[in-house]
């Protein structure tokens, strides 16, 4: 039997010795990338909009 390969599982450090950025990813880990994308989209979308609209009404 072929022995199936997996990739090793990094070992989690404690939440004291992870830097701010990190445990702000930890907060988001268990998220899919599909719905992270879309925030991240919808955000940008919106930032433009208020630019947009800004120059517009100047």
């Amino acid at each position: 039997m072929d022995e199936e390969k997996r990739p090793e599982k990094r070992e989690r450090r404690d939440k004291s010795q992870l830097n701010a950025f990190e445990n702000l990813y930890e907060n988001f880990r268990n998220v899919p990338l599909k719905y992270l994308d879309m925030f991240i989209g919808l955000c940008v979308a919106a930032l433009v909009l208020v630019i947009a609209l800004g120059i517009i009404n100047r």
